[in-house]
């Protein structure tokens, strides 16, 4: 009788281990993914080059069943599954398994990885909510638009699911205010008592940073913050002019990835991971600076050159920018160019190649005419951007520095916001 208790205990015990091992993971039954454009294209299979099995609208909600390199399989009304790119959709995550957080830091770098080697992607600042979806040491993975980004724990105030957060408006309430009166104080903290740091007129339209009792931290005059009292503003609809003025489509093209890893450099630096992280800098600014900004890959993915030049169609960008990084058999070659194809290019060529210019102490290789895919068959005003010689030794580790990245994706947000201010 011993030995037959043991077995029965024994046995389901280890198809316990079994199950815990090997089941897959399985998404909550809430992780749904919302389509962010007007119609887009499910496939059979995970990649543009499979077959179009049916097609979806703009704000329909689907059901998340796996996800793989870049794509989400859905489920469809008809029971079906099919898989769209996750650069045409936004995840919703179950929010009874995530914790939401606020910002403690004046500046939060998000990073690629959890660590301090992690390539800058976008910062954050105090006040700012997160949403925290995994955990490493003394990191929090945080939901972020264009891919992985890490934060470090040590600067987040994490807040339990379904606890209301006390002094900072999240999700659906954050709002943009409007004083009541002209010449409203801006104090440097939340009391009448502060010291006033400068004013606003009731035709001025901020977003609302942080609530602390009766007073709205609010950012004023390109980066200054300080506190305007509740009882004296309203909400309102409107956002901030420079925001709505920019409301333009930019595709950024992050050039090669996948198996087309580009120019590798003279210290073994590969073009496809350059590319990609400019890409997503540049994304975060000029989302930040009131764009609607599409990525041709958010991933280390393989893009063909035509649904590269297709994508800028598809959304009817205003401007098309293809991101690479030089190479040359002669390693004493440096500088960047900048390409166009037709004429009509020229002025947002040049507008864009002198902010560059200004920004970095590289050469000038001046604007060209370059008869590239990505320009000659896109219907969409494009330029091709060579940010600097990796085949050139010195220039290299220029341009893989963080500070080199922060410098040119600014000039090209810079390059772009007086472009359009102009046209």
């Amino acid at each position: 009788m011993g030995k037959k208790l043991f077995f029965f205990i024994i046995i389901p015990f280890f198809l316990i281990i079994l199950f815990v091992r090997f089941s897959p993971v399985i998404f909550a039954e809430s992780d749904t993914i919302v389509v962010t454009e007007d119609i887009v294209n499910v496939r059979e299979k995970p990649g543009t080059t499979y077959t179009i099995i049916t097609q979806i609208r703009k704000g329909e909600t689907y059901e998340i069943k796996n996800e793989k390199d870049g794509w989400y399989e859905i489920k469809l009304p008809s029971g079906k599954k099919g898989w769209v790119a996750n650069w045409l959709a936004q995840e919703q995550k179950s929010t009874s398994n995530i914790n939401a957080g606020m910002v403690t830091a004046d500046h939060l770098n998000i990073r690629s990885e959890p660590n301090l080697s992690g390539s800058v992607i976008g910062n954050l600042q105090m006040g700012d909510d997160v949403v925290i979806l995994d955990h490493k040491e003394d990191w929090y993975e945080i939901e972020f638009s264009s891919g992985p980004a890490w934060v470090s724990s040590a600067y987040i105030e994490t807040i339990a699911p379904n606890q209301p957060a006390s002094n900072n408006i999240s999700g659906q309430e954050k709002h943009y205010i409007s004083p009541l009166y002209d010449g409203t104080n801006i104090r440097k903290k939340p009391t009448l008592k502060s010291g006033i740091i400068g004013q606003a007129s009731s035709k001025d339209v901020y977003r609302v940073l942080e609530k602390d009792g009766d007073w709205i931290k609010i950012e004023f005059d390109s980066g200054k913050k300080g506190y305007i009292a509740s009882w004296i503003v309203s909400k309102t609809n409107k956002v901030p002019a420079k925001t709505k003025a920019n409301s333009k489509t930019i595709v950024i093209d992050p050039g090669h990835g996948g198996r087309d890893e580009g120019a590798a450099g003279a210290n073994g630096t590969l073009e496809k991971g350059l590319t990609m992280n400019a890409s997503l800098l540049l994304s975060e600014k000029l989302t930040t600076a009131g764009f609607n900004v599409v990525l041709t890959r958010s991933s280390d993915d393989y893009v063909s050159l035509q649904d590269r030049a297709e994508l800028a169609y598809i959304e009817n960008a205003d401007v098309f920018i293809s991101l690479h990084f030089d190479s040359i058999e002669d390693s004493t070659v440096h500088g960047h160019t900048t390409y166009y194809y037709y004429d009509s290019e020229m002025k947002l060529a040049d507008t864009v190649h002198n902010h560059i210019s200004n920004a970095i102490n590289i050469s000038d290789r001046g604007v060209r005419y370059g008869d590239y895919y990505v320009l000659r068959e896109n219907q969409q005003p494009s330029l091709l951007l060579e940010l600097g010689y990796l085949s050139n030794p010195a220039e290299e580790e220029i341009i893989k520095t963080n500070t080199y990245m922060d410098k040119i994706t600014t000039a090209i947000e810079k390059g772009l916001v007086e472009y359009f201010s102009g046209n």
